[in-house]
């Protein structure tokens, strides 16, 4: 019979643990140690710290991902704004539509264009404030010329409704930050910034543009304010919100 190896103090102390049925009195052998309760945890512990390390590195890997998406999705988003505004500028310049046409069309696709641009975000908790970096832009743009530090004419004649740049401060501004309001704090998972942003973008640019055409009947606490265009905005703005 082949004598049994004796181990390091260490190593019979481990085993000693690992096996509480055995007696004291009982060398371990190197194919027990392997095959004791022991050993197999020590094995289990390192396939376990080995495994959460691999998901730190996959979860890494998918944040930096998320990342480089919604970057690549506000510069698209950023530089179709961007065009959108400049298209509108262009044709007003060239008198081809009225400035007040100009400005409602902007009004009015600007902000639905935004809207339909989110679910080219990513599902990440950040990809709101990506979003959000579009109105930013845009807004940091109306201040710097509506405090005429770099007057733009185009900008202002497409934007405004009597071409000066104080108005920039005003109207679009707050546009802007509703924009921003709604990309920030309800984003995809409330309807409530969707609804309010097709009622401001699609209803109130609706009922401009119905109110100077079928503007006749005013409405008589509200003389600046026509039935035609109150009831175009309702309509327009629900359909839209609902589409």
């Amino acid at each position: 019979m082949a004598a049994t190896l004796p181990l390091s103090p260490i190593s019979h102390q481990l085993c000693r643990l690992g096996n509480n049925a055995l007696t004291t009195h009982r060398f371990c052998s190197p194919s027990f140690l392997i095959s004791s309760p022991c050993f197999i945890g020590l094995t289990g512990m390192g396939s376990a710290i080995q495994l959460r390390a691999r998901r730190s590195l996959i979860s890494s890997a998918v944040a930096t991902n998320s990342m480089l998406h919604d970057v690549g999705a506000t510069v698209a988003v950023l530089g179709g704004a961007y065009a959108l505004v400049l298209s509108f500028e262009s044709l007003t310049k060239r008198n081809v539509i009225q400035q007040s046409l100009s400005r409602k069309l902007v009004h009015i696709l600007s902000g639905l264009l935004f809207v339909l641009a989110w679910p080219i975000f990513s599902g990440s908790t950040e990809a709101r404030y990506f979003a959000a970096f579009v109105p930013l832009v845009n807004g940091l743009r109306l201040v710097i010329n509506g405090l005429s530090v770099s007057p733009n004419s185009t900008l202002i004649k497409s934007v405004t409704r009597e071409g000066r740049p104080e108005e920039l401060l005003k109207g679009p501004l707050f546009y802007v930050l509703a924009l921003l309001i709604s990309a920030i704090f309800f984003w995809r998972e409330s309807p409530i910034g969707m609804i309010s942003l097709a009622m401001m973008c699609g209803g109130d640019g609706i009922a401009d543009i119905m109110g100077r055409k079928f503007g006749s009947a005013k409405i008589p606490y509200n003389p600046r304010k026509s039935w035609a265009g109150s009831i175009s905005m309702f309509i327009f703005g629900f359909f839209i919100s609902i589409a």
